[in-house]
């Protein structure tokens, strides 16, 4: 499967958004999507290039996506896209779906109407990028769950509206969208993908119901099927996809 690459950045949703938010929405969307390559060492001008916004939001976005652990700032070297380190991301899991329980409790607990009808939307999408789709699983297919994956996680966290909980998962969630992304790329296959969209609207069913113990093992067996990533990962992935300052494996 093939990946593009040198492309400007995609431009997420961004009404309502400050330069700077939308800097780091576009730069996040080029790290989850590999187009910023795992130990690659980038300067501010080309950052600027890729993003097309001015220097001021550029610097906003990074100073945040460093404190996220997503980036190095490099003193006299730009900044470096911090390396992917699977044991600590494997760790880092456990965390991930304590806090995810919680905070699908406060969705449930807090959500509007409106909301609620943002999710049942979104379960829609999910429904038609499952059954709408060709028989060979394509990079812009695995692109487009990968961007409602982001939508129903910002949705929740919304929905939450708890300021701290979302500053501590949002770099989780662009850490395992980013693994996702490598995961379908070259491991992927029909089934695992539908499995992926099927449990993510289990999630989804199970908060539009309001039933927290439903919703709370859904989001385990999510959980599950992230922490079942990893071996393949381990075993395919060249690791200078992990590392780009690694030199590739010829064979």
């Amino acid at each position: 499967m093939t990946r593009t690459t040198g492309a400007k950045a995609p431009s997420p949703s961004t009404k309502g958004l400050s330069q700077g938010e939308q800097a780091y929405e576009r730069i996040e969307s080029l790290l989850t999507h590999m187009e910023l390559r795992p130990g690659e060492y980038l300067t501010l001008q080309a950052i600027q290039d890729r993003v097309g916004l001015g220097r001021t939001p550029i610097v906003e976005a990074i100073r945040k996506l460093s404190d996220d652990t997503l980036v190095e700032v490099r003193a006299g070297r730009g900044l470096k896209v911090t390396p992917i380190d699977l044991v600590r991301e494997k760790k880092l899991l456990t965390l991930r779906g304590d806090m995810e329980r919680f905070a699908i409790q406060l969705t449930i607990d807090n959500a509007s109407h409106l909301h609620i009808s943002q999710l049942r939307r979104l379960c829609d999408s999910l429904d038609a990028l499952s059954q709408g789709r060709e028989t060979t699983l394509t990079a812009q297919e695995i692109r487009s769950f990968n961007e409602l994956d982001h939508r129903m996680d910002d949705l929740i966290l919304a929905a939450a509206a708890e300021p701290f909980l979302g500053r501590t998962l949002r770099p989780l969630h662009t850490i395992y969208r980013r693994l996702g992304f490598l995961f379908l790329t070259y491991c992927g296959t029909d089934e695992l993908f539908h499995r992926n969209i099927a449990l993510h609207r289990n999630v989804l069913h199970a908060i539009l119901e309001r039933n927290s113990r439903a919703a709370c093992e859904a989001s385990d067996t999510l959980m599950d099927f992230a922490a079942d990533m990893f071996p393949a990962l381990e075993l395919t992935l060249d690791p200078s996809l992990l590392d780009a300052s690694i030199e590739p494996f010829m064979q």
